[in-house]
This record gives C-alpha cells, sequence and structure tokens, in this order.
C-alpha cells in the first residue's frame, strides 16, 4: 500500500536517513525523528499511520515511546514497529509484551525493508 504517513524514530544518522530514503522511494509521506522525545512530538503533530521506532536509544528509549503512544487516545490505534538489532526470539517476545506490534531485525535488506514495513498495513 502506497502513501502511508509514516514516522521513523531512529538515533543512527546514517540509518534514520536510510530508511526514510527507502521508504520515500516507495511513495510513503515519511517524516524522521532522531530521538524518543522529538518522534513522540512529531506523532502528536503528525498522526501517523505507521511508526517505525528503534527499541534501544538514550533518553527515552522505544519502549518509553511505545508506552506513551499506546496510553495517549489519538495515537493508541497506531501501529508501532521496532526496528532493532536485538531481535532474538525472547527479546522479540518482550517488544511485542510492551505494546510493539511487531519487529523489524537490524541490519535489514534494503531489498525487502519497504516490504516488511508493508505488511503491517494489512
Amino acid at each position: 500500500m502506497d502513501g502511508k504517513r509514516i514516522l521513523v524514530i531512529e538515533d543512527d544518522p546514517a540509518n534514520l536517513r536510510l530508511m526514510l530514503l527507502l521508504l520515500k522511494n516507495s511513495g510513503h509521506n515519511v517524516t524522521g525523528a532522531a530521538t524518543g522525545v522529538a518522534g513522540i512530538e512529531a506523532a502528536q503533530r503528525e498522526r501517523p499511520d505507521l511508526i517505525l521506532c528503534d527499541g534501544y536509544m538514550p533518553e527515552l528509549d522505544g519502549f518509553g515511546v511505545v508506552q506513551f503512544v499506546r496510553n495517549d487516545p489519538a495515537l493508541r490505534s497506531v501501529p508501532v514497529v521496532a526496528v532493532t538489532g536485538l531481535a532474538r526470539s525472547e527479546q522479540r517476545e518482550r517488544l511485542i509484551a510492551a505494546g510493539f506490534n511487531g519487529c523489524i531485525a537490524k541490519p535489514f535488506d534494503i531489498k525487502t525493508f519497504a516490504g516488511e514495513v508493508a505488511n503491517y498495513f494489512l
């Protein structure tokens, strides 16, 4: 599905640029945030269709972001997907239990990334 509003929250500048580029090239309207706090502000302002969020960041990590989203009536139905290097099965279970809708492992395949993201719109 093209044309979705996607917010990417990622503290690594190279990963953020790459994800934004891949998703924009797939026809999505993308916004990036380099911190959890900036991501929450962007989510409140942009009302995205999907949030991709690094699970582990300094200051406010992905767990704090997803907790905020799930407690905000205007955002709680927005799917939040962790994009993280820590994606073993027990870590995935922890992410899902925390409120994430799914997980995409880093490093991700640039050829299939946009398709993986699209699965969360179905």
